[in-house]
């Protein structure tokens, strides 16, 4: 005869976590989420264009190096950039560039379809793939967690990160 293990022998399953504790929301007691720490979202205070590209690039690359720890992931909102200039989409390829020195990625959002249309034709001779051009913050940073190693689970943490608006860049119109 087969003895039963007393790990089986409880009453409810062993993966059920505890309920909270009267008066607490379950998403307090939910741990913060780690995407916060690795992915970097900004949106740039102005629009990107021939003018300001290397000024936004200096401006992203020193953000990278101010934040603690390190992202693993830029997510850069240029959707109000309708149309990329000529040195806009080289400029966003020198910070891929830059970024990938730093083991870190760039997802780009582009809303308009003009935009994509235009980068993705340039894109083809450079170093960033049409898999980094999103139309929406939301999706870039989706597949900037989903890219994290380790499961990508959407909890009720992740869902706020999503929510919050991108981080405001200032960008120097004097360099």
């Amino acid at each position: 005869m087969q003895s039963v293990h007393t790990l089986f022998l409880r009453r409810r399953p062993i993966w059920r976590k505890p309920a909270p504790p009267p008066g607490v929301a379950a998403s307090t007691r939910l741990p913060a989420s780690q995407a916060a720490q690795w992915i970097l979202c900004l949106r740039p205070a102005c629009r990107l264009s021939a003018d300001n590209a290397d000024a936004l690039v200096a401006a992203v690359a020193a953000r990278v190096r101010a934040a603690v720890p390190s992202p693993c992931s830029v997510v850069l909102d240029l959707s109000a950039t309708p149309v990329l200039h000529d040195g806009a989409a080289a400029a966003l390829d020198t910070l891929a560039d830059r970024l990938q020195h730093s083991d870190a990625t760039l997802r780009v959002v582009l809303a308009g379809p003009q935009a994509r249309a235009a980068f993705c034709g340039e894109s083809a001779k450079t170093a960033m793939h049409k898999d980094t051009i999103h139309a929406s913050a939301r999706a870039a940073m989706l597949a900037a967690y989903a890219a994290l190693p380790g499961a990508a689970l959407v909890t009720p943490a992740l869902r706020e990160l999503l929510a919050q608006p991108p981080e405001s860049l200032p960008v120097p119109t004097g360099v």
